[in-house]
C-alpha cells in the first residue's frame, strides 16, 4: 500500500531503519579534573612563604659570611706591613688605641656601612696608617685597629672584646696586634677578627653578624 505521497510501506520501513542508525546518541564524559579547596590553597600559600623567608634568610647569612674575606685580606695586609715596618725600624709601628676603627671615625661601624680608606672620617689614626702603608683599594665595612709595643701592654680578652681569651703573653719583646670589627647587621653584635705577631692564624667570632 502506497503512502500519500506514493512510497511504498516497505520504503517507509527502510528509511526508518536508516534513520535510527544515523542517530548516535552520546552521553557526556564527566570531567575527572578536580579544582583546589580553599584549605589546599591556603596551604599551598603559606609553604610557599616559608620557603621565600627561610631562602631570603639563608642567602643573606651567606652573603655576610662571604664578606669576611675583607677583614681576612686586609689584617694579612697589616702583618706584612707591620714586618716590614720591622725590618726597616727594628720596631711595630703603633698605629692608635685598639677601639679606634678606622675609617670609621673612631666609632663602630653598623648596618653595612661603607667607607672608603682614604678621606674617610677624622681620625687621628690616618697618618699612621699612612706610614704603615695599607691602601685597599676598594671601601670597607669593617673598622680596623693596630696596637703595638714592646714588653707589656698586649690587650688581652677585656680590650679585644673577645669571647674567649686568646692567650696572648701580657708581656713580649716586640709585639703587635690587629682588629677588625664591624655589626653589619645592626643588632648590637659585632663581627670580630683578629691578628697578632704572636700567631700565624686568624681569629675570628660572628662572622654572620
Amino acid at each position: 500500500m502506497d503512502d500519500f505521497f506514493g512510497h511504498s510501506e516497505g520504503d517507509v520501513a527502510l528509511a526508518c531503519g536508516l534513520l535510527r542508525r544515523s542517530v548516535v546518541c552520546r552521553t557526556p564524559k564527566r570531567s575527572d579534573a578536580r579544582g583546589f579547596t580553599l584549605i589546599e590553597l591556603m596551604v599551598t600559600v603559606a609553604i610557599v612563604a616559608v620557603l621565600a623567608v627561610v631562602g631570603v634568610y639563608s642567602v643573606r647569612r651567606y652573603l655576610l659570611s662571604a664578606a669576611t674575606s675583607e677583614p681576612m685580606e686586609i689584617i694579612n695586609s697589616v702583618r706584612a706591613a707591620e714586618e716590614s715596618y720591622k725590618d726597616e725600624t727594628f720596631s711595630y709601628l703603633n698605629v692608635g688605641s685598639i677601639d679606634s676603627y678606622y675609617p670609621f671615625g673612631g666609632t663602630l661601624p653598623k648596618s653595612q656601612k661603607r667607607r672608603a680608606w682614604e678621606g674617610g672620617s677624622p681620625n687621628t689614626d690616618e697618618p699612621n696608617w699612612n706610614v704603615l702603608g695599607v691602601h685597599p683599594s676598594t671601601v670597607v665595612q669593617f673598622g680596623y685597629a693596630c696596637v703595638a709595643g714592646k714588653g707589656t701592654g698586649v690587650p688581652g680578652k677585656s680590650a679585644l672584646k673577645t669571647s674567649i681569651d686568646l692567650n696572648y703573653p701580657t708581656s713580649a719583646g716586640d709585639w703587635y696586634v690587629v682588629r677588625a670589627a664591624s655589626d653589619r647587621d645592626g643588632n648590637g653584635t659585632a663581627a670580630l677578627f683578629v691578628g697578632s705577631s704572636f700567631t700565624d692564624q686568624i681569629y675570628g667570632e660572628g662572622e654572620t653578624e
